[in-house]
């Protein structure tokens, strides 16, 4: 047996400022069997089990660390001996401790004596191999015959760089191996500023989450930082700290790099331009088929390069290594860096990786690359809802490219106007014949409002069959049918864009088809669709990381208008402000979204007065507010006479009738004369008493206007009818002028006109469908929402209010005096003071003043779907 140095075998001290590893202890705590602590060079592997051992409180630990020297055998497994010897589990009488006794030659007859000394051992101690990677040969290979014949209770931790040649597969697949990788090795967020607070007391809460980002929890790379950042005068080091600061690049080629060669040296620095690099990239960017190979065994080595998936297809580089090997390559080849990003754009372009193809030709900074890139990805990338690589690669072309490219400097304003940036100032270049993409490529951008328009719209005839290019004129055609006001002639050609959008991943394409999809069903009265496809939309959105984008605020419009409609206030203005929210500050996204949003929210206020955020004030003056915002910028027709039909109706509740006037001119001044305009009319009158011509503006918009731009117009009209025909006492007319108001509402689930009816509608509702036939109806539902508008009931008790909510039934009064545990007396006294309080003077008089009061639920309320 050889003499043993003490500081082999010693477990190394516990530095001072050493970082408590809470799960690496839990996880050495639970080896029982074999373990292995496998890490790159400063990834703190023996500390942490230094630590382990100092603290833990198992039996006792014969720690070893290996070197190049223990390929002898004899060195080797004279220092495992004294490592046992100066165990305190092991006896004094124990044979290991006899120093003498033993050859340690690491043959069969030595490793079956000292197997046999350690199997009559009361309690076997633990051992620890640190840096087991470095034994070679003839130790090696005792090794693996000592793990195999040792008694099961003795525990070994093994500590190396990578995975050792010691048949440890073996005990995986028999689940006798635990493993700690450089997962759980890395610092966390929590332990990295533990550290560098400590070290540098100074650094910012943002400076720590930085420096743990770029050292990838690196413990190695984190004391490095620390260091960097300690000098006070230097208030800089943490936002410069890099792989290519000195005491890193010191580090890296005094320690993780110094055992490879320069041919291995060079493929690092080759493939370090992407990270993760997959394997037949690497190939290209070396020139060397082996290089997979190469990477393999540098990670074996050094643990720094790290194969992933599962047929470990691609290598993953220590982030600060990256920097550090790039920086190198730069210093050693000049251009080389861009010429390498070049290679790799188009190396992702072929197999089918648009964004990383766009990424890669940005960073290689060559506009001809970028251009070359974009012809073919640039369509996938925007309707995919990758912008950002699309940006990058845009801003790479540069100006000059786009304007001799009309095709990207299309996608570019579509992706800017998609993100909710302005439109282009200028047109691009078109030529006078393009072919069928760049044809597709200018209506689209046209349609969208990206660019100007100076052409005529899309040849229905030509639609190319590139999948991107395709669905983006699907889409624009769909778009130009809704604004023609042929809404059902868009329901097919974005179900085909749907179903281009889900076989190819088009997620952006999707949530714009949906949106429209829902904007079409608005201008069709269908309120299921609307419902369905806006949250559809919105959904798609909030999971493919697009609810920043103007169709998801679209979307959150539509969707918004159509709870305003069904008299949901809440809704409403939870939508509006989500849709506001996802345009992330003033002045982003087109100008008549913004305002139909902020319409919406307002509107949503005055709704909601008696609710807790609602307060009808505030509404008005949001309303008001937004269309001065607006300014002079164009706004759709249709959103216009949403705007004004909500701020008039606001402005006349509260008893403004000039700003009432106001916002009926500014209508006609946006629009011209229309059913709307004619309606606002109408409201103006009625509320001044004017009835004849509150009659005769009703008319104009239900006859002589034309075609409404707003479903809800025609129900609004028809309301108006109703109520100066009850105020004339004209009975059937009033009626039947309900009846065409509830039908044409239905379809619409439009609820909000009759909540803000007059009482003779209400009146009306009451009577016309105030009975149990009317229950689950959509007329019940109107009653429902009318009465809450009703005026406050006269001071009922609670008594009197539960007898008033039995007068509707067939019941007698001694059956609902039984139903109320009183005696029918009783229920006549109640009956006489309701009938004072009310002003009536029958029962069925009570009923109807009742329901016109909000006293009685009419019917239960309808639940609207869709």
């Amino acid at each position: 047996m050889q003499p043993v140095p003490e500081s082999k075998i010693r477990v190394p001290v516990r530095p001072p400022q050493l970082v408590t590893r809470a799960a690496v202890r839990a996880a050495l705590d639970r080896i029982s069997d074999v373990g292995l602590v496998r890490g790159p060079a400063g990834f703190g592997k023996t500390l942490a089990v230094a630590d382990w051992v100092r603290t833990s409180p198992g039996p006792g630990t014969a720690w070893v660390r290996v070197d190049a020297e223990d390929e002898d055998p004899r060195r080797f497994w004279s220092a495992v001996l004294a490592a046992l010897a100066r165990c305190p589990t092991v006896p004094p009488a124990s044979r290991l401790r006899d120093r003498h006794g033993w050859s340690a030659d690491g043959g069969p007859e030595f490793l079956a004596a000292l197997t046999a000394a350690l199997d009559v051992l009361p309690r076997p101690p633990r051992l620890v191999l640190d840096d087991v990677g470095e034994l070679a040969g003839a130790s090696l290979h005792g090794l693996r015959t000592f793990l195999r014949d040792r008694r099961p209770d003795l525990a070994v931790v093994l500590c190396s760089r990578g995975e050792p040649p010691l048949g440890l597969a073996r005990l995986r697949v028999a689940r006798r191996l635990r493993e700690i990788g450089p997962d759980l090795l890395r610092f966390t967020p929590y332990e990295a500023e533990e550290l560098l607070r400590t070290a540098a007391p100074g650094l910012t809460q943002g400076e720590v989450t930085v420096l743990h980002a770029r050292t990838a929890g690196w413990p190695a790379a984190l004391w490095l930082a620390a260091a960097a950042c300690a000098d006070p005068t230097d208030p800089e080091a943490a936002q410069g700290f890099s792989g290519e600061h000195s005491l890193v690049a010191d580090y890296l080629e005094g320690e993780a790099l110094a055992g490879l060669d320069d041919t291995e040296l060079d493929v690092l620095r080759r493939i370090a331009v992407v990270n993760p690099v997959p394997t037949g990239l690497a190939a290209v960017l070396t020139g060397r088929a082996d290089a997979g190979g190469m990477l393999d065994a540098v990670e074996h080595r050094t643990g720094l390069v790290r194969a992933e998936g599962r047929g470990r297809e691609v290598h993953r580089v220590e982030p600060l290594l990256r920097d550090h090997l790039l920086g190198e390559l730069r210093r050693y080849a000049a251009g080389a860096p861009a010429r390498l990003e070049a290679v790799t754009a188009r190396w992702y372009a072929a197999a089918g990786r648009p964004d990383a193809a766009a990424e890669h030709a940005a960073r290689s900074g060559d506009a001809l690359v970028a251009t070359e890139i974009l012809r073919d990805a640039g369509p996938t990338l925007l309707l995919s809802g990758r912008h950002r690589p699309l940006r990058r690669a845009l801003d790479t072309v540069g100006e000059v490219g786009l304007a001799r490219e009309p095709g990207l400097a299309a996608l570019a304003a579509l992706a800017r106007t998609a993100a909710g940036g302005p439109p282009a100032t200028h047109a691009p270049r078109w030529p006078e014949d393009p072919p069928p993409e760049l044809a597709v490529l200018r209506a689209a951008a046209e349609e969208f409002g990206a660019v100007p328009a100076t052409s005529d719209r899309l040849d229905p005839d030509v639609l190319p069959h590139q999948p991107g290019v395709r669905a983006l004129g699907l889409l624009a055609r769909a778009l130009t049918a809704v604004r023609v006001g042929d809404p059902g002639a868009a329901r097919p050609l974005l179900a085909d864009a749907l179903e281009l959008a889900d076989r190819h991943g088009f997620v952006h394409l999707a949530v714009q088809a949906l949106a429209l999809r829902a904007v079409a069903a608005t201008a069709e009265g269908d309120a299921a669709e609307v419902r369905q496809a806006g949250e559809v939309a919105l959904a798609r959105a909030e999971r493919s990381g697009l609810r920043h984008s103007s169709w998801a605020a679209a979307a959150a419009a539509v969707l918004a208008h159509a709870a305003l409609l069904r008299a949901e206030p809440r809704d409403a203005l939870r939508l509006a402000e989500a849709g506001l929210a996802g345009l992330d500050h003033p002045g982003r996204g087109p100008a008549e979204l913004r305002f139909g949003l902020a319409v919406l929210r307002a509107a949503a206020d005055v709704d909601g007065a008696g609710e807790a955020r609602g307060d009808r004030a505030r509404g008005l003056d949001r309303l008001q507010h937004a269309r001065a915002e607006l300014g002079d910028e164009p706004v759709d027709p249709h959103v216009a006479a949403m705007a004004a039909l909500l701020e008039h109706r606001a402005a006349l509740d509260l008893g403004h009738p000039t700003a009432a006037r106001s916002v009926h001119g500014w209508l006609v001044q946006r629009v011209g004369e229309t059913a709307e305009s004619a309606l606002l009319r109408a409201w103006t009158d009625l509320a001044a008493g004017r009835e004849d011509r509150a009659r005769a503006a009703a008319h104009r918009a239900l006859v002589e206007c034309g075609a409404p731009l707003l479903g809800v117009t025609e129900v609004e009209a028809w309301l108006v009818e109703a109520t100066l025909a009850a105020e004339a006492g004209e009975r059937a007319a009033a009626r039947e002028a309900l009846e065409r108001a509830l039908a044409l509402a239905e379809p619409l689930r439009a609820l909000r006109p009759f909540a803000g009816a007059g009482p003779e509608v209400r009146r009306l509702l009451v009577q016309l469908h105030g009975g149990p036939a009317a229950a689950g109806s959509f007329a019940g539902a109107a009653l429902a929402v009318s009465a809450t508008t009703g005026s406050p009931a006269a001071a009922l008790s609670e008594r009197e209010r539960a007898v008033l909510g039995l007068l509707p039934s067939l019941l007698s009064l001694e059956e609902i005096g039984a139903d109320l545990s009183v005696s029918v007396n009783t229920v006549k006294t109640h009956v006489r003071s309701i009938y004072g309080k009310l002003g009536v003077s029958s029962r069925r008089t009570a009923v109807l003043a009742g329901y016109e009061r909000g006293l009685i639920a009419p019917a239960p309320a309808l639940t609207l779907r869709g």
